[in-house]
């Protein structure tokens, strides 16, 4: 029998207190996201992570648990709340019937100090021979009653803290309150603190946040940046605007939007 692959890139939203440290271990990181691979019973024997270090520093991370599910009879997972949420009996009851997959990333077994990344870590786990690594080996196959694109599947994934400390926030600061948003392009001042080239990229989704988490805004990708401003397009990676109003307040934190990126290779 032929082998056939699949890389998913899944890159999951944190909309709440973006830049607040995770308090306790259990709690959420990220609600249920879902994503498309092609459709077939699919095995995860790879996972590739980007992991961003707090305030553009190079930081060895916190142990995350991956949970898979998928819907049942069309209808989605039940949510198991926002990031920096407790888990409940009644969420977790709720979606005992949805899991399918569980898996825990271990950062001090997939880190090296000193790694070449400067101000976020690579960690990857492989099912290739030889390899000591915990590798997930994991089967998926989704409801095909849900909705999805033709010749795919939608399964779901979410992110507990397997430790406390999360922490994903960046320590670019906007210079001036804007008192307004734009439904096109818009340049920030961000020369407080740390530099934004050290710590985004063209393409990154960002928020705008108030010390405590709280006022979060969705500002847009990042269409280009220098060390003191970033330029934003108002719309998210999906290419809906998402910025139209809302005011920023000096020294409010420019957030990452999706911190994580998963790369999930998949053997069919």
């Amino acid at each position: 029998m032929e082998r056939k692959f699949h890389l998913a890139t899944v890159r999951p939203t944190i909309d709440t207190l973006p830049n607040v440290a995770i308090s306790h271990a259990k709690d959420v990181i990220f609600d249920w996201f879902p994503f498309e691979i092609p459709k077939g019973t699919a095995k995860l024997t790879d996972i590739t992570v980007t992991y961003p270090g707090t305030n553009g520093a190079t930081v060895a991370g916190k142990d995350i648990t991956l949970v898979f599910a998928r819907s049942i009879n069309g209808t989605a997972p039940t949510s198991l709340g926002n990031s920096n949420d407790a888990l409940t009996v009644i969420k977790t009851a709720a979606v005992r019937n949805n899991i399918i997959g569980y898996h825990e990333l271990d950062a001090d077994n997939l880190h090296a100090v000193g790694d070449e990344f400067i101000g976020y870590s690579v960690w990857s786990y492989s099912g290739r021979a030889g390899n000591d690594r915990n590798t997930p080996e994991i089967v998926l196959q989704a409801d095909p009653a849900y909705p999805s694109t033709q010749g795919y599947q939608t399964i779901f994934v979410a992110g507990l803290a397997a430790e406390a400390g999360h922490d994903f926030g960046t320590g670019v600061l906007l210079d001036g309150a804007i008192l307004t948003g734009a439904a096109g392009a818009q340049t920030l001042d961000v020369s407080e603190d740390n530099d934004a080239d050290d710590i985004f990229c063209v393409g990154d989704e960002l928020l705008a946040a108030a010390s405590n988490g709280s006022s979060v805004q969705k500002i847009g990708t990042i269409t280009a940046l220098t060390a003191d401003t970033i330029t934003v397009d108002a719309k998210d990676i999906n290419g809906t605007t998402v910025w139209a109003s809302g005011a920023l307040a000096d020294d409010d934190e420019i957030c990452f939007r999706r911190p994580l990126t998963f790369n999930f290779g998949l053997e069919y």
